[in-house]
């Protein structure tokens, strides 16, 4: 398993070798971005947009967050670094396309199916769940397809509907 020191010696590494061999596309980077897709993805550490995709640095602009989310467009005041993302990717780098990826078993869907950290208080899943409520209206309709089983398919269900 990866801890802070293995990441520390896969940068050593980086500056070794990866950076040397792709020298001319980092001063490229240098310059500026401009990729053509943006990429809104789940934060789940096991499904990289970049390594899915075969995509080199600055191909793809990616934001992650639990369940791959996209909040509706509020205009209150707040921290709305999805939309942000979003703004950021069609004004500023004129993205032509955006990619919503999810992916099954995700633990995000899971949780918004099973209510688990509904009273939970924020620190203690209570920031989850708030975010994760975004999928009630999705959780809402596989509930009412499925009643209350509960097993895989239930599960598959909830990552489409959502």
């Amino acid at each position: 398993m990866t801890d802070f020191a293995d990441m520390l010696e896969g940068y050593r590494r980086f500056r070794d070798t990866g950076w040397s061999q792709q020298r001319e596309r980092w001063d490229e980077l240098n310059e500026g971005q401009s990729p053509r897709v943006m990429v809104i993805a789940c934060s789940d550490s096991r499904v990289d947009p970049a390594q899915i995709f075969d995509t080199s640095p600055g191909e793809i602009f990616v934001v992650r967050n639990v369940a791959a989310l996209v909040p509706p467009f509020e205009t209150n005041p707040g921290w709305h670094g999805v939309s942000a993302a979003l703004e950021f990717a069609v004004q500023v780098l004129k993205v032509g396309e955006i990619v919503v990826m999810g992916h099954g078993k995700c633990g995000g869907c899971k949780a918004a199916l099973s209510h688990d950290l509904k009273d939970a208080p924020p620190g203690e899943g209570g920031f989850i769940h708030n975010w994760i409520q975004l999928l009630d209206d999705a959780r809402d309709v596989v509930v009412d397809r499925y009643g209350d089983q509960r097993d895989r398919d239930v599960e598959r269900a909830m990552e489409q509907e959502g």
